[in-house]
């Protein structure tokens, strides 16, 4: 560039002289050279200033696009493992699950009342202590002092009759025990109550504990697990027009949550019990191309198999 505006300029000199030779003398054309070499350099010099001055911005330039390009694949690098995280708490949240139904289904759980007509059985999950003499102790304390050998001889068959007759009368108001309050105020409290009640293979209960929970805690983090898993309850008791329309709101209200895959999987299978199935192949189609990665991907792949006609 600097080449090219001397050029012009020695040109402009030429001609200038050219045209000024016949009219001016020998000290007017040195002027006029002098006077066009000094615009010359003047020029270069500010040119070379504003050449710099481009070349350092274009070279900050290029450094920014590097480093925004370098934060970007950062981010994705964070929200894949971010990702990859989720399915993972989520497969252990479905697996503990599983195995809480399980422990219930297994008979592990202790009676639902303890003995003695008049107490109030605990709630689901907590142990039931007795003392089977609690009933035997008034006879030998109210004769302390007399007839000491009679005494124990008569407790001692009453701890054997307590226990064969006691669980003859909480049977009757056992029933009432699933029916578990809904609603304490405590959003961990009853969303947990809630997911015993579906553990335990209590579908109707569950359904209740998980509906009343959106009703009162409706902006609840756990808003999105408790509709879920009120769905599934609708499954279980083979309601699936039901669960479809609780499965779609849960993809409409709540599009990101980490539950959204398997609400779509579940959905097809329910549309599949309905005889909808090329609705749930779309369904579990959609599923493996959006969700690849996941577990419901994995279970779509199986029960697409299923749909197909042998």
């Amino acid at each position: 560039m600097r080449s090219i505006f001397r050029t012009v300029a020695v040109v402009l000199a030429v001609g200038f002289l050219t045209a000024g030779c016949g009219t001016m003398g020998g000290g007017q054309k040195a002027n006029a050279i002098y006077d066009t070499q000094r615009r010359v350099a003047s020029l270069d010099k500010q040119l070379s200033g504003s050449v710099e001055k481009l070349n350092q911005n274009t070279a900050e330039l290029i450094a920014r696009l590097d480093a925004t390009d370098q934060q970007l694949k950062a981010l994705q690098s964070q929200v894949e493992e971010s990702a990859a995280k989720s399915n993972l708490v989520e497969k252990k949240v479905d697996n503990l699950t599983n195995s809480l139904a399980r422990y219930f289904r297994s008979g592990a759980m202790p009676p639902p009342a303890a003995p003695g007509g008049g107490e109030i059985p605990p709630p689901a999950g907590e142990p039931i202590v007795y003392s089977p003499s609690r009933e035997a102790t008034p006879s030998p304390e109210a004769q302390p002092g007399t007839a000491v050998p009679a005494v124990p001889a008569a407790p001692l068959p009453a701890p054997t009759a307590a226990p064969i007759a006691a669980p003859a009368v909480p049977p009757a108001a056992a029933p009432a025990a699933p029916a578990a309050p809904i609603g304490t105020g405590n959003p961990e409290a009853d969303y947990t109550q809630a997911q015993k009640s579906y553990a335990s293979e209590n579908y109707k209960a569950a359904l209740e504990q998980f509906d009343a929970f959106l009703t009162q805690y409706p902006t609840s983090e756990n808003a999105p697990n408790a509709l879920f898993w009120k769905a599934k309850a609708l499954q279980s008791l083979e309601q699936h027009e039901q669960a479809i329309a609780e499965f779609e709101k849960l993809r409409t209200n709540y599009p990101t949550s980490v539950r959204v895959p398997y609400a779509m999987l579940y959905q097809a299978i329910c549309q599949a019990k309905l005889g909808q199935t090329a609705r749930a192949s779309e369904l579990m189609q959609e599923v493996i191309r959006n969700y690849p990665m996941t577990p419901a991907a994995d279970q779509a792949k199986t029960e697409i198999k299923r749909l197909k006609p042998n």
